[in-house]
């Protein structure tokens, strides 16, 4: 469903996994964050987060990412997110616990001053994509919405024409895309910035 239909490229994608290492727990060249830290955040050009589900569950309370995602911040460094990984900008928050928790019980939750990201133009998975996939969870629901919890904490929002097409919004040092059709043109804007 994620190539297209396409056999063919989906056999290729895992194939440079494979090659890459990135599914080998022997092989694999993924490093915790406290490693990041350890060698030092000047050490690495750019971050990048995947979407899935996973950052809807710990990366947007994480304070280890956080810290790594406002010194790329203040640094001017590439930030690449794709999918849900924009969820992950709120990490940064004065309080992400708080705003998550408060978003999660009441469905709203108060912009925090001082984020980092507030007024930035971004895309994430939509409201229209999170509803039309509902069918796919097995009769799960997603706890609430990126795009609602994004733009409550401050960031400006947009959106393709057409959902599961690819876009793509690059703002200063971030580059966001707003759904796995998306993740082929984040990956081409972060490497022309790494050139």
């Amino acid at each position: 469903m994620y190539f297209g239909g396409d056999e063919a490229a989906m056999k290729a994608s895992e194939a440079q996994l494979s090659e890459l290492g990135l599914m080998s727990s022997d092989r694999s060249p993924v490093i915790s964050l406290a490693r990041v830290e350890q060698i030092g955040y000047e050490h690495f050009d750019a971050v990048y987060v995947p979407g899935g589900h996973a950052p809807m569950q710990d990366l947007l309370v994480s304070s280890e990412l956080g810290k790594l995602l406002t010194w790329f911040h203040e640094n001017g460094r590439t930030t690449a997110l794709a999918c849900h990984g924009p969820i992950a900008l709120l990490s940064t928050l004065p309080d992400a616990q708080g705003f998550v928790t408060q978003f999660e019980t009441a469905g709203t939750a108060k912009a925090q001053a001082g984020w980092v990201y507030a007024g930035y133009r971004f895309t994430v998975f939509s409201n229209q994509e999170e509803e039309m996939a509902k069918g796919l969870l097995g009769g799960g629901e997603m706890k609430f919405y990126p795009q609602d919890a994004l733009t409550q904490a401050g960031a400006q929002f947009s959106q393709a024409e057409v959902a599961f097409s690819a876009h793509i919004v690059t703002d200063r040092e971030l580059i966001t895309g707003q759904n796995p059709a998306s993740a082929p043109a984040v990956a081409r804007e972060l490497l022309a910035r790494l050139k």
